[in-house]
């Protein structure tokens, strides 16, 4: 019996002893097993096998070759084969915007009607096209100065900036220097500005356009909080007004002696490419006080500020050499508040706004707007995906030109929404590269105050 019972404590100890060893029958199963991950040896990667949206090597085909249902699929655009201008309907005979660069499309159209032939040149540049910046020019890179578009061009391109497409802009004075009627922003350097009645057309850092009224404020704060509004810039400076001279202006503030000016030096950087000319500390170099002087010198990175009558006596009072004073200079487009001067960096104006929301806006009752003359438009699209920069030729058998109410037509056939008038007749001019693509009404050129270029970077 005892030997019984002690062979059952042998064979349970021994079961006991295999349990505990190793030999258990339901051992943890291997998680490489189960479910292989990073790490494992049997772990086969989904992004090599199948790429998909996320993976590291994953292309997308739209990116590679865009085709129908990809969102960034952009076919040249078929327009249609008639337009009509006022009460007429055209046939056009090109209805197809070719594309000739990778976001650009150029399209010639003859208008034909017995009464009133037509020319028409349009550039559309998707917005959302990298390495590009439309920017505007400035005549000779300076205010009282006059270019034409492809000594500009030509300019740039030996600077090392090329230029793809470049258009005249807005109004100027027929003197010898050419200085813009109205506002001028070259990438933000303020050249002219002040509270202009005529509309502008401006971009920002993303290409996206703005047409609108330009409002305009600025002014000077001293040490003690005292301030006074800035009339304007780089303009003649005249009774009871304080001015602000950049070196745009040109070497001196050309003002009589009928004042007090004031030299300024940023704390930082210069004023001509200052990302944002908005609450700028300036030191206070130099002041000149009504003492038959006038026409100060305006060295390169710093500003003066000009005041006659309550602005003289501002400046006489309120602000001395060697003290620090607070320099605001800021706009905005209506319609786009939100968009003020450290966003829109370039500017030109133009003399009325002839497309609205794709509404065709009435023009005032003079011949500047009624009478057919050569165009030049700037518009763009409603999501502004796409900007157009169109000529109208004129003054010619073969296309006589039109009025801005019918320019406004022919921007919404292209496909605007929102489009201004600017400088057209003799300074109309369009080019692609260095290639002039329409007739010139002058036979040449014209020397022109500025003008907008997309530019590659």
């Amino acid at each position: 019996m005892k030997k019984l019972l002690l062979l059952s404590y042998l064979i349970f100890g021994f079961l006991l002893y295999a349990g505990c060893s190793g030999g258990n029958s339901n051992p943890e199963p291997d998680p490489c097993e189960t479910n292989p991950q990073p790490g494992c040896p049997n772990y086969t990667d989904p992004c090599e096998a199948n790429p998909q949206p996320g993976c590291p090597n994953y292309v997308d085909p739209c990116e590679a070759n865009p085709q129908p249902g990809c969102p960034n699929y952009d076919p040249d655009p078929v327009l249609a084969t008639t337009m009509t201008l006022g009460t007429t309907a055209y046939t056009v005979t090109t209805t197809s915007m070719d594309e000739f660069e990778n976001g650009f499309w150029y399209l010639k159209a003859q208008l034909t009607d017995a009464n009133k032939p037509l020319v028409i040149h349009a550039v559309r540049y998707n917005t959302h096209t990298s390495g590009y910046r439309i920017e505007a020019w400035s005549g000779r890179d300076s205010l009282s100065g006059k270019e034409t578009p492809l000594t500009m061009v030509n300019r740039y391109e030996t600077a090392g900036r090329q230029v793809k497409v470049a258009i005249n802009g807005g109004f100027y004075g027929m003197t010898a220097d050419g200085v813009p009627t109205d506002a001028e922003v070259v990438r933000g350097m303020m050249n002219t500005l002040g509270n202009n009645e005529n509309p502008v057309v401006g971009f920002d850092e993303n290409n996206h356009p703005y047409v609108g009224n330009l409002t305009f404020n600025a002014k000077v704060k001293n040490k003690n909080s005292v301030e006074f509004a800035i009339t304007n810039v780089n303009s003649s400076r005249w009774e009871n007004w304080l001015v602000l001279y950049n070196s745009a202006k040109g070497t001196r503030t050309g003002t009589n002696e009928w004042g007090t000016e004031v030299l300024c030096a940023p704390k930082s950087g210069q004023w001509e490419t200052l990302s944002s000319h908005i609450g700028v500390r300036c030191n206070i170099e130099r002041k000149e006080p009504m003492s038959g002087k006038g026409n100060m010198v305006i060295p390169k990175g710093k500003i003066v500020l000009s005041g006659n009558g309550t602005a003289n006596t501002y400046l006489t009072n309120n602000l001395y050499a060697g003290e620090e004073v607070e320099v605001t200079v800021d706009y905005a487009i209506s319609g786009a508040p939100e968009m003020n001067s450290t966003m829109i960096r370039n500017v030109v104006s133009g003399s009325n706004i002839i497309l609205r929301s794709n509404e065709v806006l009435e023009p005032p009752a003079e011949s500047l707007y009624t009478a057919n003359h050569p165009r030049t438009a700037v518009g763009y699209s409603a999501q502004k995906d796409f900007v157009y920069f169109v000529i109208v030729e004129g003054r010619y058998a073969g296309s006589v030109g039109v009025s801005t109410k019918e320019l406004a037509q022919v921007m919404q056939y292209l496909g605007a929404t929102d489009a201004i008038n600017l400088d057209g007749g003799g300074s109309s001019c369009l080019m692609i590269g260095k290639t002039t693509k329409n007739v010139l009404s002058d036979g040449s050129q014209r020397a022109v105050c500025n003008g907008l270029a997309i530019i590659k970077n």
